[in-house]
Order: C-alpha cells, then structure tokens, then sequence
C-alpha cells in the first residue's frame, strides 16, 4: 500500500514538472515569437566593405517597360524592337569591379558614373547584396534611344542652322558611334562623317577618325589614346593627329565683317602616370611631344578692304601637365533638367599644363603657352554652386600674347521649381588679331543676335526662373517654363561696336527635356526682347546655357 502510494506521489510529482517546463517553454517562446516575425522578414544585412566580390549579375532594360500601362501600346514596342540593346560584352568593358575582388562601394559608385558616361545608358544603378561565400554585385542598365535619322534645325536670331544626319550612338549595342552629316551652320555647308569606338579590339583603347567636307575647306582628324578611365588607372598615353583648312570670320553687329583663310596642322603623341596616393583622389602628370602649325591669307573685310592676316606660327616642342581629382560626386536630376541622372563633380579639381616650344625642335622661335583651370562646387541639400576659372596665353617676344582669363560662379536649385544664377567673365589681353570676344545670344545675352557686340574681353550675368510643367508624360518628355534676364557688357571692341556700358534684355522660355534619347536631351525654345525695344529675338537651341 505505501509503495503504490509513493509510486502515486512520484507520478504526479513529475507531471507537474513537466507540465512545469512545458509552461515555461511556452513563455520563452511567445515573447521570441514576435522578435523572430520580424528579423524573418527584414532584409538581409547589406555585406560590408572588404567582402569577397563571388558574382556580377547584369540586368539590362530596353528603353520601354512594355509590361506597364503607360508604356505597352504597340509604338513603344516597336521602338524596343528596332533597337539593339547594349551587348553584356559591352557593359562589362566598363565595370571597375570584377570577381574576386574585395567590395569597395567607392568603386561602385564611380562604375555608375562611366556607365552613364558612355552616353547611352540610364539611369544606372550598381548595387550589392550578400551571396554565398561573399557579395554579389548587380548592374542594372536602361537604355537609350540612340538612332537619329532625319534632319534637324535650329535658330538664334539671324543665324540659322540644319542638317540631314544619320547618327548611330551605339553601333550593334557596341557603343561604337557613326555620324554622317549634310548641314549647314551659317557660316559653311558640310558633309561630315565621324566613326569612333571606345573599346577598339575590346580594349580599354579607344580610337575615332573624321572627315568633313565643306563650302571653304575640308578636315581630317585621327585619335588613338587609352585614357585615365578611372580615379585609380595607372597610366595613360595615345596620340592624336588633325588638319584643317578653313574660311573663319570675325563679326560685328550680327554680321560677318572679316574673313580670312586658316590653315592648321596638329600632331602629339603623349604619355601619362597616376602618383601614388589616396584612394579617393588622383594626380596624374603627363609628357609629351607636340606641334602645331598655323599659317594665315586672303584676310578681307567684308567690302573686299584688306584686313591685316595674323602671323603665321609654328610650335613645336614638349607638352607637360599635372592634374589633381578629387573622388567628389553626387548624383542628382534638376541641375540641366529634371528627370535624367546627372553626375555633380564637387571638386576641388584642378590642372596646369605647360608647351614649351624651341627652334631645337623646328619652332620658327622660342615659345611657352601656359594654361591652368580649376573647379570647385558644394551642395547644400539641393542647392548647386560653382566656381571654376581658367587661364591661358603664349609668352613670347618677352611679353605675354594671346592670353585670355576666364571665371565663372554659379548657383542652382536642383528641383522643380527652381532659381538659377550664373556670373562670367573672359578678360583678354594682346589677342591674335584672330582673336574675337563677342557678344550675343549664343554667349548668354539673348536679346542680341550672335556675335552683335565686339570686344577683347567681355561679362555676363543670367538669373532664370525656372518651373517644371508636366511629370514625363508618353514616357518621353518633361516640360518646363522659365523667365529670364540677362546682362552684360564688352570692352576693347577692335572690329565692330562694343557694347558701349552694359546692355540687358528679358524673356521666355519653354523647355523640353527628352527623357530617353541620346542624341538630343534638352530643347529650348526662347524669346528675349532687347532693353532697347526693337524687335524680339527667338532661339530653338538644344543644349543647356550653363
């Protein structure tokens, strides 16, 4: 009896126990239950730097999304099947990174920017996510429209522009460009073909060659260099060799008022190297051998008067430069219009080169040309602002020639609504009696057909307001409207008027940003009325002003 008392006892007593722990268990778990919901459904850590690179995937997309509304009627279809997509050979050519390599998101991003750089990819975006045994890269590319066939035209005030072309960004998706050209500028008709590849033989060397044809004279162009593709490439060189005759024209009041033959020959063959140093900049110092020949005849004013030719000049000798970049960027829209990706360089970037060109090399007498840029921007949440400044110019006969300093400064919101300001300057001194700092429309006073006011230097100054009209519509266009003013004055006028104090004038404008095209990417279409009161002046223009 006590024993089956005690077997009671011990049976109940490990019940409980187990009814004890299985309490318990059920505690733990209904507290981890919630923590355990939502790390299975956040996503996975993104791998850190210095992770093993294990797979590049590539997602390339045609120019349309025909699997949404907007875009799946039959014309957008058929424009995806007219055109050839960018070959995976093709985008691989350009990617920084490879398997094997340890993640640097530095490189990431600077693979993003040569993508958009080859002109017929975006948007771009390179990203990565863990894998295996390491990170896995994913590119995934839009493409562009990149065949133009037919004409095209345009107009700034009294000097008018068309041509028949056919235009091939991205021959075959292996991004070679074709161009053939039958226009006319206002100045000479001319028949233009210009073929480059950017990966010749698939290689980082890169190579084009031209031909043109025209009213007053031909040219002919050959280049073949491997460039600095990268922040971190190490060395460079090519050569490049060019001849061109042609009629140039001095103007005034909107009109050819001199006219001259020019005559020019250019070969250098050059080398470069990136110094060791930081990783998020470069200094690349280059060397080489250049000359240049210009000779001058048949200088006339435009009554048949002799004009005084410039000197006939040969230079030849060796070319130096040291150039610094900083890895600076962001990448933005709203800056030149409003829906495309646009890289921001934020600088400071500067270089200095210098020509320094002796009788010991063939010279016809002793030369230095010297010229120096620099550039630095910032931006404040999506305020864009600029300073960049250059100077150029020739030493010789002890004295300085042709020399010429330019400075710019500049500010822009990057959004739909937006203010835009830009301040320049180009301060000349002794110019080559070739030389010319005229002003007009298509220098930035637009109230003012081309090339009305003359001077040796020259400032101007645009404040535009600027108003986004339309989010894209038919997947191809965003309008915008602006209202503009400019100002601006010349001095030391040598051929016409100058601008006698400073001139300003005020307009409108519509703009058209098309949206997946290569060849055409911002259209403007303005009218400006003179502060004098005459007539109005209309631009069809496609590129920004600043």
């Amino acid at each position: 009896m006590r024993r089956m008392l005690g077997d009671s006892v011990q049976r109940v007593w490990w019940r409980a126990r187990i009814a004890g722990v299985l309490s318990a268990c059920a505690i733990v778990a209904a507290l981890l239950l919630p923590l355990a919901s939502v790390t299975a459904g956040a996503e996975p850590a993104s791998p850190p730097d210095g992770t093993p690179i294990v797979a590049i995937t590539l997602v390339r997309n045609n120019i349309f999304d025909t699997d949404t509304p907007e875009t799946s009627a039959w014309p957008y279809r058929l424009a995806n099947a007219i055109h050839i997509m960018s070959r995976e050979s093709f985008i691989r050519q350009f990617l920084l990174v490879h398997v094997g390599d340890l993640l640097d998101r530095a490189r990431l991003a600077e693979t993003e920017r040569v993508l958009r750089a080859t002109g017929v990819l975006s948007p771009v975006f390179v990203t990565v996510r863990s894998a295996p045994g390491g990170a896995e890269v994913v590119v995934t590319t839009t493409e562009e429209w990149t065949l133009q066939v037919g004409g095209s035209a345009g107009k700034v005030g009294n000097r008018n522009h068309a041509s028949f072309a056919i235009v091939e960004e991205n021959l075959f998706g292996t991004g070679r460009k074709l161009k053939f050209e039958i226009g006319n500028d206002g100045e000479r008709s001319q028949t233009r073909l210009k073929i480059s590849d950017p990966l010749l033989f698939g290689t980082r060397w890169r190579a084009s060659a031209e031909h043109a044809d025209a009213s007053d004279g031909s040219t002919d162009g050959l280049d073949l260099n491997y460039p600095f593709f990268a922040l971190a490439t190490p060395r460079a060189g090519g050569g490049a060799w060019r001849r061109q005759s042609s009629e140039v024209y001095l103007y005034s009041l909107g009109e050819q008022a001199v006219a001259g033959r020019v005559h020019r020959r250019e070969l250098r063959i050059w080398g470069g190297l990136r110094l060791p140093g930081s990783s998020d900049r470069a200094d690349r110092l280059t060397l080489g051998l250049a000359s240049e020949r210009a000779s001058f005849s048949d200088w006339h004013w435009d009554d048949g008067r002799p004009f005084p030719a410039p000197a006939d000049r040969i230079m030849q000798g060796v070319e130096m430069a040291w150039e610094h970049q900083r890895d600076r960027w962001q990448v933005l829209s709203g800056f030149r219009g409003w829906a495309r990706q646009e890289d921001i360089p934020l600088g400071p970037n500067w270089r200095v080169a210098s020509f320094v060109s002796l009788p010991a090399f063939g010279a016809d007498q002793p030369r230095v040309r010297t010229d120096a840029t620099v550039f630095l921007a910032r931006l404040d949440g999506r305020r864009y602002s600029w300073l960049q400044a250059a100077t150029a110019g020739r030493i010789e006969d002890g004295r300085l020639n042709q020399s010429i300093t330019s400075i710019e400064a500049g500010v822009a919101d990057c959004a739909p609504t937006a203010i835009r300001i830009r301040l320049a300057a180009d301060i000349g001194h002794n110019l080559d009696r070739e030389g010319q700092l005229t002003l007009g429309a298509d220098v930035g006073l637009r109230g003012w057909d081309p090339g009305t006011f003359d001077g040796t230097s020259r400032a101007i100054g645009n404040l535009e307001a600027r108003h986004r009209l339309t989010h894209e519509f038919l997947a191809l266009f965003v309008l915008g409207g602006e209202a503009f003013v400019d100002i601006g004055r010349t001095w030391g006028a040598r051929i016409g008027p100058g601008t006698d104090g400073w001139r300003a004038d005020a307009g409108l404008g519509l703009l058209v940003e098309v949206t997946r095209a290569s060849t055409v990417r911002l259209l403007r279409a303005e009218v400006a009325w003179p502060d004098h009161g005459g007539r109005p002046l209309f631009l069809i223009t496609t590129s920004a002003l600043f």
